[in-house]
């Protein structure tokens, strides 16, 4: 499962960078709490199958590629050890150097393979990010809709020794994802005009504010007069 480990390392970042940023907090009321399985999301999305299963062939394909240059490279040192003693000292050198070079191609294929921007991180790259965006922008929806504080990873660092199924939110995501881009649209229209409004009441009360703190300080200069 190459990709879901990637998505494990992802998620548990980002779910834990922004655990206490998924909504304010009233720290006098219950909150809100909820997890999701982002394993059980990815797998039940068909595209994202076909995504792994290509990533899976190229790893595959990449690893049959560096294991059979191990093999040559063996080979090379078992025939260089039985041939040694019969060989003169500008032809071991020669050997050793050509060994050694070998060796040096292994390596640059390894990390053009595997390294940290080789092609496993590119094609990762390419066949994974969509969906986790997919998924994290649904949480995120989600959460601001339905006013939750906190959304927990399921896989994440963060021991669950128990998890009532009742704040698993793991279908509910995959709801969202699978509806049309107007319902997403709809609903994201939904959370600015929810935004709009909180801070609309923000202000209000900001401007009730300075208007009694202006009247209190005007009664108290009215009375030391």
């Amino acid at each position: 499962m190459i990709i879901s480990n990637y998505i494990y390392k992802f998620f548990k970042k980002i779910f834990l960078f922004s655990l206490f940023c998924v909504a304010s907090v009233n720290a006098q009321q219950l909150q809100r709490i909820g997890f999701v399985d982002i394993e059980y999301v990815l797998e039940k999305i068909p595209s994202y199958a076909e995504a792994q299963k290509k990533l899976n062939n190229e790893t595959t394909t990449w690893k049959t590629n560096l294991d059979k240059m191990y093999l040559k490279l063996d080979t090379m040192q078992k025939e260089f050890l039985n041939e040694k003693p019969l060989l003169t000292e500008d032809l071991i050198k020669e050997r050793e150097t050509e060994i050694k070079a070998y060796e040096n191609e292994i390596t640059k294929a390894e990390n053009t393979y595997f390294g940290v921007e080789g092609k496993l991180f590119e094609l990762r790259k390419q066949l994974v990010t969509p969906y986790q965006d997919l998924v994290y922008n649904a949480v995120q929806t989600i959460a601001k809709l339905r006013k939750y504080d906190m959304i927990f990873e399921k896989s994440s660092s963060i021991v669950m020794l128990y998890t009532n199924n009742n704040y698993d939110i793991s279908e509910l995501v995959l709801r969202y994802i699978q509806k049309s881009e107007k319902e997403i649209e709809q609903e994201e229209a939904a959370i600015k005009r929810e935004e709009a409004r909180i801070a609309r009441e923000k202000r209000i009360q900001d401007q009730r504010k300075k208007r009694e703190e202006a009247l209190k300080k005007r009664e108290e200069e009215r009375k030391k007069r």
